[in-house]
């Protein structure tokens, strides 16, 4: 949010009038997607798409809705929501009450994450999962792969995003392969304010466990004329003014770099300061390292790459199996950049 403030300050100052047209945002799907609920918090549910039928189960306790209806039955009881489930396409979407008024009640743990508060400075973030396809990463003795296991966390995390306010944009939702200048332009093109990429470690010394975090600190002169920065400056400053000089093209992408350094840090910080929180996850030395990763030095707001384990080590390894740990790490990353965004 910061960086958008300041560029258009400096655009206003520097070129006659607003200059090209008003960014509308796109018009988002109401509610919360159904799928991600249930995977947050493992319910299972089914669909009927004949009856339009929605059943959900969690540890013996089960109930009943239907598609273009606010009733939901549990049980005996019958409760009703805010607002009807409704169906767009295959994806089922249920009101924001419902993790309170039916999920609670089944015993379900909520977790609650705090809200985006009116001044923050983050509104918008890139989530990259790391690997895919082709490419699966860290792989352990028992076939567990890294791709998988990162792309669990990233749903994970954007459930937790979209649920405190923050619009969430992933390089990647499905197995797919995705290069690493591609994750780099959507974050060119996204208008986001932040870059998250979630990764898997791994070392010959079996021994070594504990998340990090990688952030850059000062960037070499050789990466700053990488063709593919280049162009997601382009990309960044035309989105912003279409008649934007190419001076002041570098104006903005110095600016920008000096803000971004700083920024990494303090969000890799917070990050680290929310797994140490009351022991919640193993961290290695002092949680952060400085880095030349691709996608964080080609990206062009504040990044950090989240090493969130060692698949080589044996503990860290059957806890990644869990679907619970792997919401914990979630949790920590977003009360991160929650922290972060209302500081």
């Amino acid at each position: 949010m910061i960086l958008r403030i300041l560029i258009c300050f400096l655009l206003v100052l520097t070129l006659p009038g607003c200059g090209g047209s008003p960014v509308v945002a796109p018009t988002l799907p109401s509610g919360i997607a159904l799928q991600d609920v249930c995977d947050r918090y493992h319910v299972s549910w089914q669909w009927d798409g004949v009856t339009q039928v929605v059943m959900l189960e969690y540890k013996g306790n089960k109930a009943k809705a239907l598609v273009g209806s606010p009733v939901v039955l549990l049980g005996r009881e019958k409760i009703v929501l805010s607002s009807p489930l409704r169906r767009d396409h295959s994806t089922i979407y249920v009101p924001e009450d419902f993790e309170d008024k039916v999920l609670a009640p089944f015993g379900v743990s909520m977790g609650r994450m705090p809200q985006l508060e009116g001044f923050s400075r983050v509104h918008a973030i890139v989530i990259d999962a790391g690997h895919g396809g082709k490419d699966q990463g860290t792989m352990a003795p028992s076939g567990m792969n890294e791709k998988e296991i990162v792309l669990d966390i990233a749903k994970r995390l954007r459930v937790l995003l979209e649920g405190s306010g923050i619009k969430v944009i992933m390089t990647r939702d499905t197995d797919q392969f995705i290069t690493l200048p591609q994750r780099t332009q959507i974050a060119a093109q996204s208008g986001a304010d932040l870059f998250i990429s979630i990764h898997v470690n791994s070392n010959q010394d079996k021994a070594i466990h504990g998340l990090l975090v990688y952030y850059i600190e000062t960037i070499e002169k050789r990466y700053l004329t990488e063709a593919q920065r280049k162009i997601n400056e382009h990309i960044f400053t035309q989105r912003l003014n279409p008649v934007a000089s190419r001076t002041l093209q570098t104006i903005v992408a110095d600016m920008m770099e000096a803000l971004k350094t700083a920024q990494s840090q303090k969000l890799a910080k917070m990050i680290v300061r929310e797994a140490r929180q009351e022991g919640r996850l193993n961290v290695r030395g002092d949680g952060m390292r400085f880095c030349h990763f691709y996608v964080v030095r080609n990206t062009l707001v504040p990044a950090v790459l989240v090493e969130t384990g060692f698949l080589s080590n044996r503990q860290e390894r059957a806890k990644l199996v869990s679907p619970d740990h792997r919401q914990k790490i979630a949790e920590i990353i977003a009360r991160g950049v929650l922290d972060y965004a209302n500081d």
